[in-house]
């Protein structure tokens, strides 16, 4: 214990929290102070509320930036899942048995998108952004380019659950005064909690950082890197679906351009979570607070009358700051280890 503390190890507890905790904390406290309303009990609930669809695809994103790729599909795929489980809704089909077709078409594109990257050796980048046009195309044209809406009833009664609300305190007669916790909420916190303990606690996580660290070296060590680096896409693609899922739920409808640059914003997230784009170093949980910022910032420029164009542009300037941190913190912890 004392020749860590005589290293300095002790002090470095702040510092090996992800950059996004800090960053999640600066904005959240600049976001009270000069945006109006932002701190009621009620926009604190809808930003969790929006940030959930974030979050998960943030964390599918780590998992692949981690191993040394990207999944720039996710995206089309979130589009393509919800309108694939919306028309299925439609037709009458029962919600879990949509929800199942939802799932597995996300996974099949995580297939291809493994194979494409292994197999015919296809950069990630090439390859996820090729299927994120062709899923987005497959939604516009199963669409007809149009909102997809359906009757309710006995077969998707659990969707009409699961959009209401798990605790819900109104502390005055405005909607700004009303604090509530939605049944989405709990859900996201159940799918990244499984997919938290999965990287943890089995050797999901130890061969993802082994993949993207060095892939040869894994290979040699014994780890069927390919096996891996496919399973990860088809987590990634499943993630995507089990996204749609939400925004299915949350509106009621699903558009086939409701995953629009959320491929964007979750590498954003991952890269401000302390994600390394080429691999080897990232937490998953600096992911999730990397989605929470980005919605602080969102919502607070929201609250004070700025265009949504603006904002992206606010958005890709938190991926380069994050970059630069990221860069910082490689640097700063090169240099402990010299002198250690």
């Amino acid at each position: 214990m004392s020749t860590a503390k005589g290293n300095g190890q002790g002090r470095l507890c702040l510092l090996d929290l992800p950059n996004s905790v800090f960053a999640f904390l600066l904005v959240f406290i600049l976001a009270s102070v000069l945006a109006p309303h932002f701190f009621s009990p009620g926009n604190l609930s809808t930003l969790l509320l929006q940030a959930s669809i974030l979050i998960i695809l943030s964390i599918a994103m780590s998992l692949v930036v981690i191993s040394g790729g990207i999944d720039l599909s996710m995206g089309g795929v979130l589009s393509m899942c919800g309108v694939i489980m919306a028309l299925c809704l439609r037709s009458g089909m029962h919600v879990l048995a949509a929800i199942l077709v939802g799932v597995v078409s996300g996974a099949m594109f995580g297939l291809l998108n493994g194979l494409c990257v292994t197999c015919m050796k296809v950069p990630p980048f090439i390859a996820t952004f090729g299927s994120m046009g062709i899923a987005q195309s497959i939604a516009n044209t199963l669409s007809g380019k149009r909102t997809i809406y359906w009757e309710g009833g006995s077969h998707s009664a659990i969707l009409d659950f699961l959009g209401g609300n798990v605790i819900r305190v109104q502390f005055g007669i405005e909607a700004s005064t009303i604090f509530y916790v939605p049944f989405l909420v709990v859900l996201t916190a159940v799918v990244v909690g499984i997919v938290i303990f999965l990287f943890k606690r089995t050797v999901l996580g130890a061969y993802t950082y082994a993949i993207g660290e060095n892939e040869e070296i894994a290979r040699l060590c014994g780890i069927a890197t390919r096996t891996w680096t496919v399973l990860l896409y088809i987590i990634s693609g499943m993630l995507a679906s089990l996204a749609a899922l939400l925004v299915l739920i949350r509106t009621n409808s699903m558009q086939p351009t409701s995953g629009e640059w959320l491929e964007f914003q979750a590498v954003v997230a991952a890269v401000l979570g302390g994600n390394a784009l080429e691999g080897g170093k990232g937490s998953l949980y600096g992911a999730i607070f990397g989605a929470l910022t980005l919605y602080v910032v969102r919502s607070a420029l929201s609250l004070k009358g700025i265009d949504t164009s603006a904002t992206m542009v606010v958005i890709g300037g938190v991926l380069v700051v994050g970059m630069m941190l990221n860069e910082l913190a490689a640097r700063h912890e090169k240099k402990l280890l010299g002198k250690m």
